[in-house]
């Protein structure tokens, strides 16, 4: 399955934002200090002052109330702050980076305090959940004195030896909105918790792993997932490939020891052909079915269906279609047939044919206020930017003037 996820309009904000931030730093090398005008974009902070790493570390001074959403890590590394960046150990640096929130007070926390710079080091999603939960400067020093479980009790979570482990062993290259939430899942769920102990390691395909499919935990497809090198965009094609995988086996009836399959692969391609091969059996079945009452197919001289299609989204109504759609897709879109409510629109562009299942109640239109279920492409994948945007834009010309 392939993956071309767009970003959402917050996420391009936010991006733009930073852009401006960015180009209005000025450093002081005298007072080693880099200045961040920020009266244009976030004009309540005004002028910031962020000291040089080496002054964190021998600063007395109370930690200001940054900014939670300056994103001054993810900064390009241009003249102005490469002389403010260069002094902050690379290891440093990347771990506080992982983070879209809080990241200068992270830093001047982890300067300021030799005990967060090691939280840091061995379990940088506590430090973050620690600096992140509200909590007095007092009252994280006295945290820092005490067991690391203590802490995982006082920022909301289980007070366990297991907690403290689990967040040990994540290793993340971000964490966005989505992770934190499959954090908190694994966490807050014992069965998970106590299953997750038996990783090594735990990157963010285990952990969406753990936390959308918790029957594979601790299986050989999950120990594998765990040790390559991910991104978060890959995490989602992998859910959906294997929620693809087991909707199409509860649909056919296989047994559990066909279902074991999906665990015992030990890559994601072995997945793909496992429910490639399940798909087209399913298919020849659902043919079989129509034809029984249906014998159109044979009598009707009909050009196939991607010749048929154009720019613009069309509704498919026949099941020879959904059929064919199927088969060049290699989406089991004969599942969804006969579901009531529900309607399958297909076009094409420059990179193939997207289809999307749209919900709506039986007998009225398909507008641009009702549920897009699912949307694919050729080979299964997961659709980008301009396939959505082209769905949205059609379903917005369907509604009435005036709505």
């Amino acid at each position: 399955m392939k993956l071309n996820v767009p970003l959402n309009p917050s996420e391009i904000q936010q991006k733009q934002l930073q852009k401006q931030l960015s180009k209005s730093c000025f450093w002081d090398e005298v007072e080693q200090t880099l200045w961040i005008d920020c009266r244009k974009v976030l004009p309540e902070f005004g002028v910031l002052n962020v000291p040089s790493w080496d002054a964190l570390t021998m600063s007395s001074a109370k930690v200001p109330a940054y900014p939670s959403n300056l994103r001054i890590l993810d900064w390009s590394n241009y003249s102005q702050i490469s002389y403010w960046r260069k002094q902050i150990p690379p290891w440093v640096h990347d771990s506080c980076a992982l983070f879209p929130t809080h990241q200068l007070s992270l830093l001047h926390y982890a300067g300021k305090y030799p005990q967060v710079l090691e939280l840091l080091d061995h379990s940088p999603m506590l430090a973050w959940r620690l600096i992140t939960a509200g909590l007095e400067e007092v009252d994280i020093v006295a945290l820092l004195s005490g067991k690391r479980q203590v802490i995982a009790g006082q920022v909301g979570w289980p007070e366990k030896v297991e907690t403290v482990k689990f967040l040990r062993n994540l290793r993340l290259r971000l964490v966005n909105d989505e992770i934190s939430e499959q954090i908190e899942i694994c966490l807050m769920d014992e069965q998970r918790l106590t299953a997750l102990q038996t990783l090594p390691r735990i990157n963010s395909m285990a952990l969406s792993l753990a936390a959308r499919l918790p029957e594979l935990i601790g299986c050989k497809l999950h120990h594998a997932l765990a040790q390559l090198p991910c991104r978060p965009m890959q995490c989602q094609s992998m859910v959906a490939l294997l929620e693809d995988a087991y909707r199409l086996a509860e649909a056919l009836g296989l047994s559990q020891a066909e279902v074991d399959k999906i665990g015992n692969c030990r890559y994601l391609v072995e997945v793909t052909q496992i429910y490639q091969a399940w798909l087209n059996v399913g298919c020849d079945e659902f043919v079989q079915k129509m034809m029984a009452v249906d014998s159109v197919i044979n009598s009707e001289n009909r050009s196939n269906l991607e010749e048929r299609l154009s720019a613009e989204p069309k509704v498919i109504t026949l099941w020879q279609d959904w059929v064919e759609l199927t088969r060049l897709q290699q989406h089991a879109w004969w599942l969804d047939y006969s579901t009531n409510g529900q309607d399958l629109v297909v076009w094409k562009d420059e990179k193939g044919v997207w289809s999307a299942l749209i919900s709506k109640k039986t007998g009225e239109p398909i507008t641009g206020l009702q549920t897009i279920v699912r949307v694919r492409g050729e080979d299964n994948c997961l659709p980008g930017a301009k396939p959505l945007s082209d769905l949205h834009l059609w379903q917005a010309s369907l509604l009435p003037q005036g709505n």
